[in-house]
C-alpha cells in the first residue's frame, strides 16, 4: 500500500514538473495571464477557506468546554441525587421501625 502512494505521488509531481516546465513554453502571453488569474482567485478562496475552517474550529472548542462543563454539573447533579436517594431510604428504615414500635 505504501509503494503504491508512493509511485502515484511519484507520479503527480512528475505531471505537476512536466506542466510547469512544458507550460510556460506552450502558453502564449494571454494563458499565462488567464492561469495567473485563476490561481490567484484559487488563493483567495483558500484564504476565505483557511478562515472559516479556524472560526468553526474555535466554535467547536467552545461547544467542547460548554459540553464538558455540562457533563460536570451533570455528574455533580447525580451524586446529589445519589446522596438524597440514600437519605429517604433511611427515612423510609426510621418511619418503617416507628411504625412497627406502634
Amino acid at each position: 500500500m505504501t509503494t503504491q502512494r508512493f509511485a502515484g505521488q511519484s507520479l503527480l509531481w512528475a505531471v505537476l514538473a512536466t506542466l510547469v516546465l512544458a507550460g510556460p513554453v506552450g502558453c502564449g502571453r494571454k494563458e499565462v495571464d488567464e492561469l495567473k488569474g485563476k490561481v490567484a482567485g484559487l488563493e483567495q478562496e483558500l484564504a476565505a477557506t483557511n478562515t472559516k475552517l479556524a472560526e468553526t474550529t474555535q466554535e467547536l472548542d467552545e461547544a467542547r468546554a460548554n459540553a464538558e462543563k455540562s457533563d460536570t454539573k451533570e455528574e455533580a447533579l447525580v451524586e446529589q441525587l445519589n446522596k438524597v436517594r440514600v437519605e429517604r431510604d433511611k427515612l423510609k428504615q426510621e418511619l418503617t421501625a416507628l411504625k412497627k414500635r406502634r
